[in-house]
């Protein structure tokens, strides 16, 4: 069995796109409201950092002076300019507007 999955994994990966390197073009991101391409804020960009990082809200809401509940509504105004509803798809979302 395992070798039949190495196999399969072989031939997949042997045939897969690169996400990276020369003549890589990363999709363009989900359209902004009103058709403009905004930059993010420093906040965003503090944000997405720590996302990134792993750090938990309790501590970014310390390292930003706000409360948690504050920061978890601003999280959720990212989440919506964005288009997601997570942390991960927000730095997919994020990478492909070119925000990190």
């Amino acid at each position: 069995m395992l070798d039949a999955l190495t196999e399969l994994f072989e031939r997949y990966w042997a045939t897969a796109a690169s996400l990276s390197g020369p003549g890589f073009e990363p999709p363009p991101g989900p359209p902004v409201e009103g058709g403009s391409t905004r930059m993010p804020t420093d906040e965003e960009r503090n944000l997405l950092a720590l996302f990134a990082a792993g750090v938990k809200d309790d501590a970014i809401a310390r390292q930003f002076g706000i409360s948690t509940r504050t920061l978890r509504r601003r999280i959720q105004d990212l989440y919506a300019e964005l288009g997601t509803t997570n942390r991960f798809g927000a730095g997919v979302a994020a990478a492909r507007r070119n925000w990190v």
